[in-house]
């Protein structure tokens, strides 16, 4: 009688097993899933950033007296920006699918969490006015008349800081709405797994090599999060985390840092004369260049299609970060082999100090992003110190 209970207990605690194995192999797919949707919806509210950048700097193009320049190559930019950036931004109030960072149709679900569906519909209300004036223009291919191009610049102008601030904020408000997802998910899988340790020790080996494979998927997917999938540089995310970091370093040891925005000169040319595979060539080859002239404990990331950042701590005057920049820029000049050809590309570069002036790290990408503006409206190729550095 015993060993009749001793066995039916045994297969109800084997059975037992088999399910909670399941449970566990369930939640450990459908935290890899939630993972790599948050690192979609996390890049491409970074990726917002950056077309907001290429919106108001083609329109401001526009604006510029006729060179003997063709036009179109700006107009299509913009055109491309604008339908990216509304496509997008409509997504995360709506869900649907979307273009993706390497040019794939993604799926973007619906941003519904209370802060960053409010983040959201802030940027909605903020891009409606371009929106309404420019986007029916940017979906035909007719010429953009100046009147449009103009009222647009004066609206971007107004609005290009606040709907940076905007997508910035989303993408932390989703990053923690991922993490706190994440976390929940754990602490359900960690439930069942102390369960199964309960029941059958000899199972329990089981479910902790299962386990640490959750563990590991978690670490590779975090891992992914963090990188530029094309160059392998850090990308936005590790960028601002990075800057926060050192930034805060720097002001608690009353030292200094500096932070280079780099800016590639004629990237979009060779991309329209040989085609977005050579254009990744350039990209890898220009990501490898940065990283060989970048000191040791210098931060390089990717955080834009052609746009890199270097942060470099303890470095407080304007002779080396000169120096460097334009070690950056001779190396950058240097013919690039695509292949069918070779090309050669310049750099436009802002560089931008942690001075006492200075009181968050926001301040210092916008001093920066205005010095490389002035570097490249100075002639390009070369380097601009922020206004005060």
């Amino acid at each position: 009688m015993v060993r009749e209970f001793d066995t039916r207990k045994l297969s109800r605690a084997i059975l037992l097993f088999f399910v909670l194995d399941l449970s566990v192999l369930a939640i450990n797919f459908w935290i890899a899933g939630e993972v790599a949707q948050d690192a979609v919806s996390i890049n491409l509210a970074g990726r917002q950033r950056m077309l907001t950048q290429r919106i108001t700097k083609a329109l401001l193009q526009l604006q510029q007296p006729a060179t003997g320049v063709s036009r179109s190559p700006i107009e299509k930019e913009l055109r491309d920006a604008v339908r990216l950036f509304d496509q997008t931004l409509s997504a995360f109030e709506r869900g649907g699918v979307v273009t993706g960072g390497d040019g794939r149709m993604v799926g973007l679900r619906r941003v519904d969490t209370g802060q960053a569906a409010m983040l959201v519909s802030q940027a909605l209300s903020v891009w409606e006015p371009v929106r309404r004036n420019i986007l029916p223009l940017a979906e035909s291919e007719a010429a953009i008349p100046v009147d449009v191009i103009e009222s647009a610049s004066r609206q971007m102008l107004q609005s290009n800081q606040q709907l940076l601030d905007l997508m910035n904020q989303l993408a932390s408000g989703l990053e923690r709405d991922s993490m706190a997802r994440a976390n929940i998910l754990r602490i359900v899988q960690a439930a069942v797994f102390s369960l199964a340790l309960l029941i059958f020790v000899v199972i329990v080996l089981g479910f902790r090599a299962q386990a640490r494979h959750a563990v590991a998927m978690g670490k590779h997917y975090a891992a992914l999060a963090t990188r530029d999938t094309l160059t392998g540089l850090f990308n936005r995310r590790e960028f601002n985390d990075a800057l926060e970091r050192e930034f805060a370093s720097a002001r608690r040891r009353k030292g200094s840092m500096a932070l280079l925005l780099l800016d590639l000169d004629g990237f979009k040319q060779v991309n329209d004369t040989h085609g977005h595979a050579a254009g990744d060539k350039v990209l890898c080859a220009v990501s490898s260049r940065i990283s060989e002239v970048a000191r040791a404990n210098d931060t390089v990331a990717r955080i834009g299609g052609d746009e890199f950042v270097l942060i470099c701590p303890d470095m407080s005057d304007e002779e080396s970060a000169a120096t460097l920049s334009q070690r950056l820029i001779e190396a950058i000049n240097l013919p690039i082999d695509i292949g069918a050809a070779h090309v050669r590309i310049g750099v436009s570069i802002g560089i931008a100090f942690c001075t006492e002036q200075v009181t968050w790290a926001e301040e210092m990408i916008r001093q920066a992003d205005q010095a490389m503006y002035t570097a490249k409206k100075s002639g390009r190729n070369r380097y601009h110190f922020a206004a005060g550095a």
